[in-house]
């Protein structure tokens, strides 16, 4: 299969994140080709500029709005997280339904429909959990590490004390 011109130059240069977010919620880009580009992204500048396009002419709300708080829980709780360190903090969750960025002062809930923007209070908590979720992963990771590593020794020295010297 060969690509069109017009193909070849959109894969070299792939939309902002803002043009990215317009095309999901157009239907014209998928779920998981939005949060790709959104997770290549190496520093948190470009999701804190996200944040600001989104933010600009729209109110923040507090609270996550959610009609029952045992649905925002369950997809909290679903979630997938990722961060960006200090200095241009920023975090993402991908939950079941939303993705949810935010740097500790500005968040925004985004929906296939549109987008809902937080207020300070909601994003700083959103921001902790998901600097919280992202180390417990770090700590499971290491203390699984630490086993396979204590596994290998003990397998190692038990097979060589199998080994019969020569006499």
């Amino acid at each position: 299969m060969s690509l069109s011109p017009g193909t070849r130059e959109e894969a070299a240069n792939p939309p902002s994140l803002a043009e990215a977010v317009a095309l999901w919620q157009a239907g014209e880009l998928g779920r998981e080709a939005l949060v790709g580009q959104l997770t290549t992204q190496q520093e948190g500048t470009a999701v804190r500029s996200l944040l600001e396009t989104l933010s600009v002419g729209h109110p923040e709300q507090e609270g996550l709005g959610a009609a029952d708080t045992a649905g925002w829980r369950a997809e909290l709780l679903a979630s997938r997280a990722k961060t960006w360190p200090h200095p241009e903090s920023a975090g993402l969750l991908v939950g079941p339904q939303v993705l949810i960025l935010t740097d500790g002062q500005r968040g925004v809930v985004l929906t296939p429909e549109g987008h809902r923007v937080l207020g300070a209070s909601v994003s700083a908590s959103l921001l902790l959990l998901c600097q919280t979720i992202v180390m417990a992963d770090h700590a499971v990771d290491a203390q699984e590490l630490g086993t396979l590593r204590q596994q290998r020794i003990e397998s190692t020295s038990t097979s060589l004390s199998e080994i019969e010297p020569l006499p």
